[in-house]
């Protein structure tokens, strides 16, 4: 299965070469962690224990892990081979969660109509230029029925606009809105990110789903990687964070998120 990486290989070396300090570099924030609360919370929402769930970019396990925990049955996938064998090692013990090596645009060794839902976190999608093959790919591994939790980052952030146009910093404030797609880098290895609006989420995603539920999240207040911020001005925090959690389903607000949480149905037919 190791020869799926070559699908995205740059993708792949990226995280690779960071799986053994993504936890303490990108993990685990105050936000990070409220955040992963908000999208386990709609979860337990739709389904529950001993509900099946397939993670799709499931990095180091983390989101896995807690759901096995919780008493779902998990099934967790990940380009990055160096990413699954630590989730394989902090996941020792749990009989209920399995951890394979994977592309998402291909999980034709995953068993069809198996999931009651399958999760993808924290802006996964955005490694791909072909939402539509996923789509199909996701589809054919749940039930009838099933949902499918897309957590993505939109063509436009408020937060993130806002933040580099103070700066000056014109040509960061307007990345999400390159259609072709923005060249980031992680550990000096280069690769291509895409933005996705809900609108073409949906429309991606139109042949097999229902859109049933739309929310952004950190559309006042600051994203994960702004924590520096966040601890510097707790209370401006808390406050921005209450805001986001009144007006985060609101018409346009819910699109402008730092992520886009999109809760979609499997259709019956």
């Amino acid at each position: 299965m190791a020869q799926l990486a070559h699908d995205h290989p740059e993708v792949a070396s990226a995280f690779d070469s960071l799986a053994g300090q993504y936890d303490a570099l990108f993990g685990h924030n105050a936000i990070s962690e409220r955040l992963r609360q908000k999208i386990y919370s709609t979860i337990d929402f739709w389904v529950r224990p001993p509900a099946k769930i397939l993670d799709i970019n499931c990095g180091t396990g983390t989101d896995g892990i807690h759901l096995a925990e919780k008493g779902f049955s998990i099934v967790a996938v990940d380009l990055s081979s160096r990413m699954i064998a630590e989730a394989n090692r902090k996941s020792q013990g749990l009989p209920n969660a399995q951890f394979l090596v994977a592309s998402y645009e291909n999980l034709d060794h995953i068993a069809a109509n198996e999931f009651d839902l399958v999760l993808s976190n924290f802006g996964g999608l955005n490694c791909t230029r072909d939402l539509t093959e996923v789509g199909k790919q996701v589809a054919d591994r749940l039930k009838p029925g099933g949902y499918f939790i897309a957590v993505v980052m939109p063509s436009f952030s408020l937060w993130e606009t806002f933040s580099f146009a103070i700066r000056r910093d014109f040509k960061k404030a307007l990345r999400r809105l390159n259609r072709a797609g923005t060249v980031t880098q992680l550990n000096g290895i280069s690769f291509t990110v895409y933005y996705y609006s809900p609108g073409q989420v949906a429309r991606a995603f139109s042949a097999g789903f229902e859109v049933i539920e739309t929310f952004g999240l950190n559309v006042f207040s600051p994203p994960p990687h702004a924590w520096k911020a966040a601890k510097r001005f707790p209370a401006l925090t808390a406050g921005l964070e209450a805001i986001d959690d009144l007006l985060c389903r609101l018409p346009v607000l819910r699109s402008i998120g730092d992520h886009n949480v999109m809760v979609l149905r499997k259709r019956l037919r």
